[in-house]
């Protein structure tokens, strides 16, 4: 359990909620995020989405358009794409995150993805509770996707 304790310090919830953003209307969480937090390269992510893509249907996860990487910007102005990666980054929905753990097996990555997924849960029991933060969620949705509505 001692060991279990250790690894979850490494990566804080706060450093899980960091990497969550609202692309396309959605909650999603980009590859090359998940694969720092679960310390290891993001081929292997990308190496799972190969021999799976029969698993990860587009409401599951998508490849980042230039749109998508604006809204990035705009939503967390660190992010930068690394130049010596060729690959699209994928963005993973609330759905395609449950369906990658599933195919996970490092202890990191388990104990990531537990976390993950409680904190998506989190994050859907705390909105309805909160109509003022929802709308203003809403609001800043609409202004990043270029709605007045």
């Amino acid at each position: 359990m001692e060991n279990n304790t250790m690894q979850e310090d490494r990566v804080t919830d706060e450093m899980i909620m960091n990497h969550i953003y609202v692309l396309r209307g959605q909650k999603v969480m980009i590859d090359t995020d998940l694969a720092r937090l679960y310390e290891f390269d993001s081929s292997r992510i990308r190496n799972i989405l190969k021999k799976h893509a029969d698993r990860f249907p587009d409401d599951f996860m998508f490849k980042l358009n230039g749109e998508d990487e604006l809204s990035l910007i705009h939503q967390d102005s660190t992010v930068k794409r690394n130049p010596r990666v060729k690959a699209t980054p994928v963005a993973f929905t609330e759905q395609g995150l449950f369906m990658l753990s599933g195919m996970l097996h490092s202890k990191q990555a388990i104990i990531i993805n537990i976390r993950i997924i409680r904190i998506f849960s989190l994050i859907r029991q705390i909105l309805p509770d909160f109509p003022e933060l929802y709308r203003e969620m809403e609001t800043f949705k609409n202004k990043l996707l270029g709605s007045d509505t």
